[in-house]
């Protein structure tokens, strides 16, 4: 997996960009764990290109793929997607929604300019200019004021401390989140919190499950495996239990993107 910084100017609307080269055959299907983000996925194939926009995912689930394909990804922040399609953030939740077009560009005229292009490099390059300039999809000010918040705090911030700094009622805030995003400040919270977490069993950089439980916003270490394990089904302590996972049966329940040529 090859993985780029955005430019500059889109860092608070983009956390990053990545792109995997297709090595395998056949299809297979992924164990992805939730997320606050919305991603944008180009797939490259020898049958023709395909466009998602997934999540953001309140749970776990499972996507099919093309082993043989390559694909491209812009991770947005939380709350932070640009108007470039016509669907609400509510329509996202736990779903993948398939693109004709992106920004008035049609996806087989896209594809034709992304494959022109040598590298992963030259293709975010591409793909960041049609994000650059569109106004957001939640048009909310205060919504997307709440979402750089949470996320500038990891998720360690209570929902009447989020309120009082953008001057809100509890009932307000939660009215405009749900109007905007699809979920609930609190649900939003614990995504924020929850992928935190992952990103720091991923770095390995703390001394025990409960330094990090502390450092993550958890009341104490039982409260932290008792999320994580009923946000994956695993303990955070297990090998590769932040990871996800390539299963070996065809999953049956959960799947929330089949592959198709």
């Amino acid at each position: 997996m090859v993985i780029g910084k955005p430019a500059p100017d889109l860092a608070q609307q983009i956390e990053m960009c990545w792109s995997v080269t297709g090595e395998g055959s056949g299809r297979a299907f992924y164990e992805i764990l939730p997320e606050c983000n919305v991603n944008l996925i180009v797939r490259f194939s020898s049958s023709g290109c395909r466009m998602v926009l997934y999540g953001p995912a309140t749970e776990k689930a499972c996507v099919e793929i093309d082993e043989a394909a390559s694909y491209f990804c812009i991770r947005f922040r939380p709350g932070q997607f640009p108007r470039l399609a016509d669907v609400l953030l509510s329509d996202l939740i736990d779903r993948c929604v398939e693109l004709p077009k992106l920004g008035g560009v049609s996806v087989d005229s896209l594809a034709d300019r992304l494959n022109s292009l040598p590298d992963p490099a030259a293709r975010q390059l591409v793909m960041e200019e049609l994000v650059r300039g569109n106004l957001p999809l939640v048009r909310d000010k205060r919504c997307r004021q709440a979402t750089a918040l949470l996320e500038a705090h990891h998720g360690r911030l209570q929902v009447n401390e989020l309120a009082a700094e953008l001057g809100l009622h509890i009932r307000s805030l939660e009215r405009i989140f749900v109007e905007n995003l699809g979920m609930a400040p609190k649900q939003l919270t614990r995504l924020v919190r929850f992928g935190h977490l992952v990103s720091g069993l991923s770095a390995g950089n703390f001394r025990s499950l409960a330094d990090l439980a502390c450092a993550c916003g958890f009341s104490d270490q039982s409260h932290m495996i008792k999320d994580f394990k009923e946000l994956t089904g695993r303990l955070p302590g297990e090998k590769g239990s932040f990871c996800a996972r390539r299963l070996a049966v065809m999953p049956q329940t959960g799947i929330v993107h089949r592959y198709r040529a």
